[in-house]
């Protein structure tokens, strides 16, 4: 057993500091979500605290998804922490190595590398009632202790591959775009990619550029417009750079611009309507007049993630690209079977996104009283303000479930969320207790405002989604503006809490011992 917050030490006891240190964190999760907490929590001069990487590097998605084209779709200025701005971005948008670049960067700025055990997957945490402390046991059987846990794993990070029959009989390359095979020679390739979603529309383009064939096999049309990319001139970036506020005051206004957008996302409104009308007169300039019918959707945009990009629609021109809509039957040795016959190709790329509906899975999460998280999210989940839920106390998640956004930057509501959790762990230390726990009704209340406003957007309905469950509970998306978001986590209501005092005996004198 270890006690979290030191280094690995070959299965001896850890302790944070001097073995009396309180809290003692533990973090899952090394990307955008959990190098922000580490960091802020080192800058508030709490130490003891311990990240667990399944990866060997940090990063997270950034370091996950390295396909062609990869690369960012909300604006670069926004895409760092408030608290580490990067201001010499190459683009409007950047690339996937740029962005990795910059984590990585962060994590030797803030000297957090130290903190983190890499290649250490999580199986599960049990919340133990007697010493108010969870317990959370790795892959490699080993086990944790830790006063506060969190799960900043967010939501996609886990790929998704159709269950294909006869996949497992292709001949040829078949992986998903997440886990891209560095030695994957495209040239001369005649490849198969299932999937025209966020990823499938930047690697597609970059293939075609030098496959034999891509056939892109699309089970639904997705709203696509221009991306507005380019490449940030020297004396820009020089601004950026070295006079004082520009890149700070870029930085508002492409905030608040995109903030603007969460207006669209109204369901049946004027402004939704009027962003139907323009998105498809800009697929309808692009587009070959054979394929519109069948790449045009047919539902309002804005059902599901509106796409970026300044090539795909034009690489649909070119004469070794096809677009294949009929729905997949098989997968055969040579190739793909569709209604319409065999589509012969060497090689098979999935675009199929993640499983973004099961949060924390396969972490197995265990509360009080014998709570299985999984189990009591099977519906849907049901939290406060998406990072906390009853039964499972000092248990926080950032990125967690109704968090996400199609409007803006994932890092301003991360990073308000850190704040928050902060003032939790500040709370605890303060009033000298040990646990915190939100309260039943609190969670209720929040989730029937929540529902009201996901009721009201183009989310709920029409088409289906990642955003959303098979059954049609919108889990993903965040109801309103991250504005609204930052009013209610500003600051604690310590009214929506029930806290519980330290245990009697010490809680680190807990007996070491192998897991």
């Amino acid at each position: 057993m270890e006690i979290a917050g030191g280094e690995p030490s070959d299965g001896k006891l850890l302790q944070a500091g001097d073995g009396t240190e309180f809290p003692r964190i533990v973090i899952v999760g090394a990307g955008i979500s959990g190098l922000c907490l580490a960091i802020r929590l080192k800058q508030a001069g709490i130490h003891s605290f311990t990240i667990l990487e399944k990866s060997d590097e940090v990063g997270g998605t950034w370091l996950d998804n390295s396909y062609p084209g990869c690369g960012c779709d909300v604006p670069s200025i926004l895409y760092s922490y408030s608290f580490a701005p990067k201001c010499d971005w190459s683009r409007k948008f950047s690339p996937q190595s740029e962005i990795l670049g910059y984590f990585r960067q962060c994590a030797d700025r803030f000297d957090v590398r130290r903190h983190i055990r890499f290649d250490t997957s999580v199986t599960a945490a049990s919340w133990d009632a007697e010493s108010l402390q969870w317990r959370i046991e790795t892959a490699r059987g080993e086990e944790l202790v830790a006063d506060v846990f969190v799960s900043a794993v967010g939501q996609l990070s886990r790929p998704q591959v159709p269950p294909l029959e006869g996949l497992k009989s292709f001949a040829g390359p078949a992986f998903h775009s997440a886990r891209w095979e560095r030695d994957f020679e495209v040239a001369g390739r005649n490849i198969a990619v299932v999937g025209n979603g966020a990823s499938a529309i930047q690697l597609i383009p970059q293939l075609a550029k030098r496959a034999k064939k891509v056939f892109i096999f699309q089970r639904s049309p997705n709203w696509i417009v221009h991306r507005h990319d380019y490449a940030y001139p020297r004396f820009v970036q020089a601004m950026f750079r070295w006079v004082p506020g520009v890149a700070r005051l870029q930085r508002y206004w492409t905030y608040l611009a995109y903030e603007s957008r969460i207006l669209l996302y109204k369901r049946r409104s004027w402004l939704n309507n009027g962003f139907t009308w323009w998105a498809r007169r800009s697929m309808l300039r692009k587009l070959p007049g054979h394929l519109q019918d069948h790449v045009i959707p047919r539902f309002p945009a804005g059902c599901k993630r509106v796409l970026l990009s300044n090539d795909y629609l034009e690489c649909l021109h070119r004469e070794n690209v096809q677009l294949v809509t009929e729905e997949i039957r098989r997968v055969v040795p040579d190739g793909i079977e569709t209604d319409r016959g065999l589509t012969p190709v060497d090689s098979i790329v999935f675009a199929t996104g993640f499983q973004a509906n099961r949060f924390l899975y396969p972490m197995q999460i265990t509360g009080r009283d014998n709570l299985d998280l999984d189990r009591l999210w099977q519906t849907r989940p049901r939290t406060y303000l998406g990072m906390m839920s009853p039964g499972f106390p000092n248990f926080f998640m950032l990125y967690g479930p109704n968090t996400n956004l199609g409007h803006n930057s994932i890092i301003f509501m991360v990073e308000c969320q850190v704040n928050y959790l902060l003032r939790c762990v500040r709370a605890l230390v303060r009033r000298g207790d040990q646990a915190l726990e939100v309260r039943e009704s609190v969670v209720e209340q929040f989730d029937r405002q929540l529902q009201d406003h996901l009721r009201e957007k183009v989310w709920n309905g029409y088409v289906a989604s990642w955003y959303k469950t098979p059954e049609g509970h919108i889990v993903n998306n965040w109801g309103g503006s991250t504005l609204a978001y930052w009013w209610m986590t500003r600051k604690p209501d310590w009214q929506a809490f029930q806290f519980a005092g330290r245990p009697s005996h010490s809680p680190t004198q807990t007996t070491a011992s192998v897991a």
